[in-house]
C-alpha cells in the first residue's frame, strides 16, 4: 500500500472513530429494510448505510470515501446525488444515510425517486439538529411535501434525537472530522476555528433532530 493511500485509509479510519451519531442512524435506516435486490446507496461515505446490502451500488462526490467504500462493498461511482447517472427505475431499494442535507433536495429527491422500483429509505437531519451553528437544514414538511409530490407513497415516517456523545473541544473535532463545520449558507466559506469555538461553549446538549422515512416508488 502507497503512502497516500495509507494516509487516506487512516483519515476515514479516523472519520469513522466519531461519526457515531451518522453510525446510529444507518443502524435504524436499515432496520426499516423490506426489500432485497440490486441497492443504491446515495451518499454512501464508507458504507455504514451499505452493511448486510447484497448487490449494492455507492454513490459519491468523494474521491476519498469512494476509495475506501470500494475497498469494503466493491462497485462505487464518483457522482452527485442532484444527477445520478442510472437508468429509470434500476433498483430495487435506494437508501440514503446522513448526506442529503447538503444537496439541493428539490433536485437530489427526485433523482432517487426516478432510479428507484421498490422501496426508498432516507434518514435526513432536519430543523432542530445543532440549531446553534445556524446550518441551514430543512424542516420536516419541505421534506415530506416534496417526497409525496413525487408521487411516492410514505409507509413510515418517524423522528428520533440522536445526541452526539461530544463536547468542549471533543465537540469541536467532531465538526472537524465529519464535516459538520461547513456551513452552505455562506457560500462554500469554511468557519474559521475561533467561530466554532465561540458557538459550541453554547451547546449543551449537542444533537441532530433526523427524520427517517421509508417509502413506496412503483415501477
Amino acid at each position: 500500500m502507497s503512502v497516500l493511500s495509507l494516509r487516506f485509509s487512516r483519515a476515514f479510519e479516523t472519520y469513522e472513530e466519531w461519526a457515531l451519531p451518522q453510525r446510529k442512524s444507518a443502524d435504524l435506516l436499515l432496520g426499516m429494510k423490506r426489500v432485497e435486490g440490486l441497492s443504491l446507496d446515495v451518499g454512501c461515505g464508507t458504507g455504514f448505510a451499505s452493511r448486510g446490502l447484497k448487490k449494492v451500488v455507492g454513490v459519491d462526490i468523494s474521491k476519498g470515501m469512494a476509495k475506501i467504500y470500494k475497498d469494503r462493498f466493491g462497485k462505487v461511482l464518483l457522482a452527485n446525488a442532484e444527477a445520478l447517472p442510472f437508468q429509470d427505475r434500476q433498483f430495487d431499494l435506494v437508501i440514503s444515510n446522513f448526506s442529503l442535507h447538503w444537496t439541493n433536495l428539490k433536485k437530489s429527491i427526485p433523482e432517487m425517486v426516478r432510479v428507484c422500483r421498490g422501496q426508498m429509505l432516507i434518514a435526513l437531519p432536519v430543523e432542530g439538529s445543532l440549531k446553534e451553528l445556524g446550518f441551514p437544514f430543512p424542516s420536516e414538511k419541505v421534506v415530506l411535501d416534496l417526497i409525496r409530490s413525487e408521487g411516492v407513497r410514505v409507509l413510515e415516517s418517524f423522528m428520533q434525537k440522536l445526541e452526539i456523545p461530544f463536547k468542549g473541544w471533543d465537540l469541536l473535532k467532531f465538526f472537524h472530522y465529519t464535516g459538520t463545520s461547513f456551513n452552505p449558507s455562506k457560500e462554500g466559506v469554511i468557519m474559521s476555528r475561533k467561530k466554532i469555538e465561540d458557538m459550541i461553549s453554547h451547546i449543551d446538549t449537542p444533537l441532530f433532530s433526523v427524520l427517517f422515512l421509508s417509502c413506496e416508488v412503483k415501477a
